[in-house]
């Protein structure tokens, strides 16, 4: 499935020897941390819920989840972070107190995309809520 992309086999056992993360490490934490929210996601569904997972945008990349419901529409931006302390602004957030990430921001186009779309299909204005989720975060 992605063969070609992420680290070679040397690459990542060097990695492993020396004890650094290596792309396909964090890849592949992120992988883990979609697919357990989608699991817990999917536990909506007997409550009128449905969720779309890993929805492609025609101007690249993905969203995570999207949950349509009784409550609204909703973007899930999931994030992995182990054992960190995560601090989210408007617009911001901080891993460990480091630089700013720009995860809200991203979280609030994704929100903006869904409704632009569903505003093209709909006779109506679609409310579309952003939401980020972290994952595996001490605080």
């Amino acid at each position: 499935m992605f063969a070609g992309r992420g680290p070679s086999t040397a690459q990542r056992l060097r990695s492993k020897l020396l004890r650094q993360p290596s792309e396909w490490d964090t890849w592949y934490a992120g992988l883990e941390g979609e697919r357990r929210v989608g699991r817990e996601l999917e536990r909506l569904s007997s409550f009128g819920w449905r969720v779309l997972h890993s929805v492609e945008k025609i101007n690249g990349g993905d969203i995570d989840h999207l949950l349509i419901g009784p409550g609204g529409v909703f973007t899930i931006n999931t994030k992995t972070h182990r054992d960190a302390s995560v601090w989210v602004g408007d617009t911001m957030a901080k891993v460990n107190g480091g630089e700013p990430r720009p995860y809200s921001a991203a979280s609030n186009a994704e929100a903006s995309y869904v409704r632009g779309v569903l505003g093209r299909y709909c006779d109506f204005a679609v409310p579309v809520e952003p939401a980020l989720v972290f994952v595996g975060v001490a605080s």
